[in-house]
């Protein structure tokens, strides 16, 4: 059944429907991480902390960048101690996360369609599965026709047997699952849990599954690959648009305020 919806018939395809939400997207991203931000410097104030003296040693720029790491790194150490399950898992999905997001092939192809200067990362692409990574490994396989970026990836190597969207797609799979299942728990257990939490990893769940079925042609259609596609980058927009007001505005805040703790410790000691 095909619905009309604008210039678009929905049911034949959602990829061009899906390619021109994408800049609207990024505008509705734009205002929104604005307004969280500008509300976090207008707003968000934390109490004068004395110290037993403002006056600082010269600090060197090699202290200064060490001082950075330490602060990022402080509540990953913290966790690690009093959580190292949790912490551990929360971890590998971020870093899984943010592997799927920018290097994976396909992703570097859309992101550099629309920031071409991204291209300097091409050679940085991980597969969608781990075929490269198994030729490297047992034929040392080298491309036959020339190409600035060769099918079989220099840089990983035969890392990629297990560095590939497919098994990356499994771990984020599993993590998510375990996370959604926490929070069910915690809601029987009649604690009250955020919207935004449930908006951000539900889509966020439906998206990865979405990208894993269009990418694994699972149904085999080109007709059903195009809606799958189409739906995947869809969702992924969704996802954008309200990120600045849903769990997922996290990643940004936390830099943010860590870039933050850092200067106050660093250059203005005595205020906080």
């Amino acid at each position: 059944m095909q619905l009309p919806f604008g210039d678009y018939l929905v049911g034949n395809s959602l990829y061009p429907l899906a390619l021109d939400l994408f800049i609207p997207t990024i505008v509705f991203f734009f205002f929104g991480a604005s307004y969280r931000v500008f509300r976090y410097f207008a707003v968000y104030k934390k109490p004068f902390i004395p110290y037993a003296t403002s006056v600082m040693r010269e600090t060197s720029s090699t202290e200064k960048v060490k001082k950075l790491v330490d602060t990022f790194a402080n509540s990953s150490k913290v966790g690690m101690k009093r959580k190292p399950v949790t912490t551990a898992a929360g971890l590998l999905m971020h870093l899984s996360l943010i592997v799927i997001i920018f290097l994976l092939a396909q992703h570097m192809v859309f992101w550099a369609y629309y920031i071409p200067p991204y291209k300097i990362l091409f050679p940085f692409a991980i597969p969608e599965s781990s075929a490269d990574g198994a030729l490297a490994f047992t034929l040392a396989t080298s491309p036959y026709t020339s190409t600035s970026y060769p099918f079989v990836h220099d840089i990983w190597g035969p890392l990629t047997i297990i560095l590939n969207g497919q098994y990356i797609t499994y771990i984020l799979m599993i993590l998510l699952g375990i996370y959604l299942g926490h929070k069910f728990h915690a809601l029987a257990e009649g604690l009250t849990l955020r919207s935004g939490d449930w908006w951000f990893f539900l889509l966020l769940y439906i998206d990865i599954i979405l990208g894993f079925l269009a990418t694994s042609h699972i149904p085999n259609s080109v007709v059903y690959y195009d809606d799958l596609l189409g739906a995947h980058i869809i969702v992924a927009e969704v996802l954008i648009a309200t990120l600045p007001f849903t769990r997922g505005f996290h990643m940004f805040e936390f830099y943010l305020g860590k870039v933050r703790e850092w200067y106050f410790m660093t250059y203005r000691r005595g205020e906080k």
